[in-house]
């Protein structure tokens, strides 16, 4: 039976909706003789004295104020008296841990001018905290008192971020925990930054993260692949892994605006998620269901024809705030910046809470996208481009595919849920599962050789169908709990993975384009099958973690046992290739927490990735291993908005492929290489003085091949640094809010990054030169000026402002790409 009650009969649990509705006639009624203002009654009283009232354990997030005291009335059996005035736009900084029911109160009222005065039937009535009266002073002195007040919410690692400084995440540990307790570079992108800096692609939003860049140039804009020291991390979404393949295209995309933040760890992280590569992890959060009622609806365009509509809605299906709702969408179209090229994407994503009880929460997540471009993401040959060709430079716009051909179309889909329960306050069992599929075409008229003539191109063309998908199930199981003086969370997991995907491709020698004087529309011919492949991989890995906390310390301990099984079958050769691979993976960190927030710690950490193919005998590679060992330090004052992490690392990874030089081997490969990085990664995010925030980035990569036999040309990679990794990167992005005079309301923000040079292929022969680029957004707030229109922004945001020539990346000679020209886009929002 629900405990929640009146004074004098039962009734339903008591929501701020129902309350206000003010149904408690005879309650409200005699509450009105007496004290004129009608009551909330948050739960029952108590049926002992509060003498006896023994401690309990609390996790109540932080939020409205009136939603958190309906909680804790709840889960403590406790009546709360309060008017709908005293608590109006109050804010709760949340309840966490072992608590009386005065402690806990006085801890859910900290910063709301309010406290907890008990009653003699063991309840509780809200009223103004006294302001301590100030010395006598001579009265020519005497000044008027002023009481200020203030509020802050609790983070939670899978809710939004207030301001631009996160405090918590789950990505690194599996478990809430805070950054200064996290002992691996972890870099947290909310959801205020993505529009401050007007994202529109998941690599955008990692611009000005540390070490991060676009792994195949600024102009792929259908794919978010990024590198970081040196590797290219394992994209999850919700920490659950996504569809990824060695063989085929069948890789999903998110929008940004259906995520509720980006963060991205990196080295080495297979302790908790199994096969990855050195690299790191790629995490994005879903937005969720939030109780309190907010919604948008935006219109957006800009140049390249873009325009854009999308909304986004959450709050309460019912009054007591027990089922929640979300609804995400957009519809985008645009050109791009070659010729012919276009992009279009439908996007919904519905989700549901459901929270039965206070201990028990039910998340189903989904979305739908349809994208239908023709890619901007065009080759065209490094003579022209990067380097000079006698017949004058190549334009941007330029397009070396066929209009009437090329074509990317993907339609992918995720179903899943997140699914928590407390079963006392000590443990907490949670169920995370999604099913993603990836369906996608692709046709091109791909670059492969170009003319001696220096304009003339080969093509061929070709035609990839891939379907992708995976079945992830995490169980976990965490327990808090003390040994001695010391306090543990403990995490127990088991998590599948299976993943499907099927990929046929096929080519053919096409006609030649003149690639100075474009002339389109030639037949397409007869493509011949190349690639036929089905791959299905199952992995298992079980898994566990204990966080220990004792005085100052933090050690964070896990390891990992993975069996992955693979089997792929080559239609095109009648054969299949079976192979299983087992790993045991490991992290070992310490953090020291310092007064005034700052936390030193040190770590080291393990990985491992499968590798496909077999060596001159027939025997299956094994994995890849990575190891990492990291010392850094971490600064977060508390309620301050501030955050620096400094780390320096050194990161190695063996079994890596290099050429069998054995007598008749040629063609074939060993595992003795070994590349080696080390690297230092810092961050700064704050906000030094009022109405100014910074975001600052800088990386120091130094990669070297340190193992590696000569090719049959005789030419070695041993001592050479690897592609796309290049020694310095830096970003900076300053801002400033106006809150008086004449400029009152708008937000102006400015950012620089800077590429340091590095080699554009993996033959280390072709080096793309450094690169400096300007970004640029201003918001107005109409609302600041007119209060008739509150929730009414116009915004601006503008990428490589002084429209910098450039090319991003190649692949090989004849396979270069040009870089993303200015582009701006102009956002109106509404939000209420």
């Amino acid at each position: 039976m629900d405990p929640v009650r009146s004074h004098t009969r039962r009734q339903r649990p008591a929501s701020p909706a129902s309350l206000r509705s003010l149904n408690l006639h005879a309650l409200a009624r005699a509450i009105t003789l007496a004290a004129g203002a009608p009551l909330f009654a948050a739960a029952i009283p108590a049926a002992y004295a509060q003498a006896a009232e023994p401690a309990r354990t609390y996790d109540i997030p932080a939020g409205p104020l009136v939603q958190a005291l309906n909680r804790f009335g709840r889960e403590a059996g406790v009546m709360l008296s309060f008017t709908a005035e005293q608590t109006r736009g109050l804010q709760s900084p949340g309840l966490r841990g072992s608590h009386s029911v005065p402690a806990a109160l006085r801890a859910l009222l900290a910063g709301t001018g309010l406290e907890a005065v008990a009653q003699a039937n063991g309840g509780y009535v809200l009223r103004a905290a006294p302001v301590a009266a100030a010395p006598a002073a001579p009265a020519a002195s005497t000044l008027p008192e002023i009481a200020v007040t203030g509020t802050v919410d609790r983070e939670t690692a899978d809710g939004p971020v207030q301001g631009l400084i996160a405090s918590r995440s789950a990505t690194a540990t599996k478990t809430d925990t805070p950054l200064l307790e996290t002992p691996q570079t972890l870099t947290v992108i909310p959801r205020e930054q993505l529009e401050l800096q007007e994202a529109s692609t998941v690599t955008h939003a990692l611009q000005y993260a540390p070490g991060a860049l676009a792994s195949f140039g600024a102009t792929n804009t259908h794919s978010d692949v990024v590198q970081t020291r040196g590797f290219y991390p394992r994209d999850y979404l919700d920490g659950l892994r996504l569809p990824f393949s060695q063989y085929s295209v069948a890789v999903p995309q998110f929008d940004p605006y259906m995520l509720e933040r980006i963060e991205l760890l990196q080295g080495p992280a297979s302790v908790l998620f199994g096969q990855s590569s050195p690299g790191g992890i790629l995490n994005m959060v879903s937005r969720r269901p939030q109780a309190t009622p907010s919604h948008e609806v935006l219109l957006q365009g800009g140049n390249f024809d873009r325009l854009q509509l999308a909304f986004d809605t959450t709050g309460p299906i019912d009054d007591e705030g027990k089922l929640l709702y979300r609804l995400t969408g957009l519809a985008r179209g645009n050109d791009g910046l070659n010729d012919f090229s276009h992009e279009k994407r439908r996007l919904i994503a519905p989700s549901f809470t459901w929270r039965p009880s206070a201990d028990t929460s039910l998340t189903l997540l989904t979305h739908y996208q349809h994208d239908d471009l023709i890619p901007q993401y065009q080759a065209l040959p490094a003579a022209g481009t990067l380097l000079p060709n006698p017949n004058g430079q190549l334009p941007r716009e330029r397009f070396s595919g066929e209009p009437g051909w090329d074509r990317f179309d993907r339609k992918q889909y995720g179903i899943g849920y997140a699914l928590e329960h407390r079963l006392n306050p000590d443990w907490t069992l949670r169920q995370n599962v999604r099913y993603t599929s990836v369906d996608v075409t692709t046709r091109a008229m791909a670059a492969a050789a170009l003319g001696a003539d220096q304009r003339t191109l080969t093509r061929v063309a070709t035609m990839g169908q891939a379907q992708g998908s995976v079945l992830a199930v995490d169980n976990q199981a965490q327990a808090r709990f003390s040994t001695g003086g010391l306090d543990h969370t403990l995490l127990l997991g088991v998590d599948v993975i299976r993943q499907r995907d099927d990929y046929r491709f096929a080519s053919q020698l096409a006609s030649d384009l003149d690639l100075y004087a474009p002339v389109y529309g030639s037949p397409i011919p007869a493509l011949a099958p190349r690639l036929s492949t089905l791959q299905e991989m199952t992995q298992v890995g079980l898994y566990a973690q204990d966080q220990i906390r004792t005085g100052r310390w933090v050690f964070t301990v896990g390891g990992r046992y993975d069996r992955a099984d693979a089997d792929t079958d080559n239609r095109v050769a009648g054969s299949t290739v079976s192979r299983s691979d087992k790993a045991f993976s490991g992290r070992i960190g310490v953090n020291y927490l310092m007064d005034g927030g700052i936390a030193p710690y040190a770590s080291y950490s393990t990985s491992f990735e499968p590798t496909l193919g077999t060596d001159f005998d027939g025997t299956p590679f094994e994995p890849t291993k990575g190891r990492q060992a990291e010392v850094g330090v971490k600064y977060q004052p508390e309620g301050g908005n501030l955050l620096l992490t400094l780390a320096a690392y050194k990161l190695t990874q063996s079994n890596v492929l290099t050429p069998d030089t054995a007598a008749g081997h040629t063609g074939f490969s060993v595992q003795t290489g070994e590349v080696e990085i080390n690297g230092i990664s810092a961050e700064a995010r704050m906000q030094p003085v009022r109405n100014v925030s910074l975001i600052a980035a800088y990386a120091y990569t130094d990669s070297e091949v340190t193992r590696a036999n000569p090719n049959s040309a005789g030419v070695s990679l041993q001592g050479k640094p690897l592609s796309r990794t290049p020694r310095h990167t830096a970003s900076l992005w300053a801002g400033y809010h106006f809150t008086s005079g004449p400029l009152d309301g708008f937000t102006a923000g400015m950012g620089v990054r800077y590429l340091g040079s590095n080699y554009a292929d993996t033959a280390i022969s072709m080096r793309l030169p450094s690169l400096t680029l300007l970004d640029m957004a201003l918001h107005y707030d109409f609302g600041r000026a007119n209060p008739a229109l509150p929730g009414w922004k116009l915004s601006l945001g503008v990428a490589n402002l002084a429209d910098k020539q450039y090319v991003s990346y190649c692949l090989n000679t004849v396979q270069c790409f040009w870089g993303q020209p200015r582009t701006f886009q102009v956002t109106l929002r509404k939000r209420w």
